[in-house]
């Protein structure tokens, strides 16, 4: 029985870890050709030889997704190699713990939506052409609860992600009608490093695992769960939305 994603060809960004190296596993187990996209080449390595893909139907790609010339090289290898693209998840992302609003270093602000908003916009620019030389293609754009709702201990984070809800929407408008499918997630917790590293410690970790309401934060390979659905053509009828993906966490605090 072919799998859910059968010939298709993906760039998965962020794939070096979290959610996008589960992604990466999962697309491989459904029949796509999968590129492993991260700056971090150690992890994207990993990452390909953990999900065993070979030179058939996998491929690292070593980009900064905030270097437009870097974005642009990257699919022109994808098609060169596996002669189309059909699907872009963009994971790629940073947190970076801020003070309040007003204290907010310069650095941290631009690194920020260097990397979560014009990476994205970056991605999103250069696979769009080649989708459409396709004549379909699906776009998963990974934001976070923290875009929806704010979070108090990342500014600069908590606005790119919102951005990449409304980019998101805009992107769908525009493209829907010539085939390309644009959505977007926002996951809540997710036990991935950034997570863990963002906590700070692991009680504070734990802490969030009893305060949530199945008493634990979710898995990478649930969240990658819905990203393959949202990139099969069984969600072919989707487009402009944004899936909450939390276990319930925003029901009860609202």
């Amino acid at each position: 029985m072919p799998g859910l994603l059968q010939n298709k060809v993906a760039i998965v960004t962020g794939g070096g870890s979290g959610i996008g190296r589960a992604t990466c596993h999962r697309f491989l187990q459904e029949g796509a050709r999968v590129v492993v996209a991260d700056r971090n080449p150690a992890g994207a390595e990993e990452t390909r030889e953990l999900m065993e893909g070979n030179d058939d139907n996998s491929a690292v790609s070593v980009v900064d997704v905030s270097r437009s010339n870097q974005v642009q090289q990257m699919v022109n290898d994808t098609v060169s190699r596996f002669g189309r693209l059909d699907i872009l998840v963009n994971g790629a992302a940073i947190l970076i713990r801020t003070p309040p609003l007003a204290e907010v270093e310069d650095v941290d602000w631009d690194l920020t939506m260097d990397t979560n908003l014009k990476g994205l916009f970056y991605c999103c620019k250069y696979a769009i052409p080649a989708m459409l030389a396709n004549g379909s293609g699906s776009i998963v754009n990974i934001a976070s609860m923290s875009g929806v709702r704010g979070v108090a201990y990342g500014v600069p984070y908590a606005v790119s992600k919102a951005g990449v809800i409304h980019l998101s929407k805009v992107a769908s408008a525009q493209y829907a009608s010539q085939g390309i499918r644009v959505n977007c997630i926002a996951p809540g917790g997710v036990d991935t490093p950034q997570m863990r590293g963002s906590t700070a410690s692991a009680g504070t970790f734990e802490e969030r695992n009893l305060e949530h309401p199945m008493g634990r934060v979710g898995q990478p390979e649930e969240i990658a769960n819905l990203i393959t659905w949202l990139s099969s053509d069984q969600a072919s009828y989707v487009s402009g939305s944004t899936y909450v993906i939390d276990g319930g966490a925003w029901a009860i605090a609202t």
